[in-house]
């Protein structure tokens, strides 16, 4: 969101490419390849730490919510032992798809409402 309004400020394309990569990033150009972003993509989070994903019947969670991501502090690694369990201590491949895992799988509006604001500004702010 800073990036965007840096480019608005400065019209310089440096900061709307940045803004850019981080989008990237979050919709699957990053070290495990997914897009962390639920139905978006060809690799995206099915078990979110999300109850009404859990509890709807249905078997892909809410489409458009942003997953956590990566968490190299894995402070749900004891409550997800025996249902599921990190691959890797790297920091950017400390992830599980599990809905047990609030530390790394967890959604949430927060992180939603930004997404939804720059992926709109980068559509709108990018020159044809």
């Amino acid at each position: 969101m800073v990036l965007l309004q840096a480019y608005r400020l400065e019209r310089e394309r440096m900061y709307l490419d940045a803004a850019q990569s981080q989008l990237d990033y979050v919709l699957g150009r990053n070290p495990l390849g997914v897009s962390f972003v639920t139905g978006h993509g060809l690799r995206t989070p099915m078990h979110i730490h999300h109850r009404p994903s859990q509890a709807d019947g249905i078997a892909p969670p809410v489409p458009g919510l942003l997953s956590g991501g990566p968490n190299p502090s894995q402070q749900d690694r004891e409550d997800c032992k025996g249902a599921a369990h990190y691959r890797s201590a790297v920091p950017a491949l400390s992830w599980i798809d599990h809905d047990c895992s609030y530390a790394s799988n967890e959604v949430a509006i927060n992180w939603t409402a930004p997404l939804v604001y720059v992926s709109s500004g980068l559509q709108a702010l990018t020159p044809p």
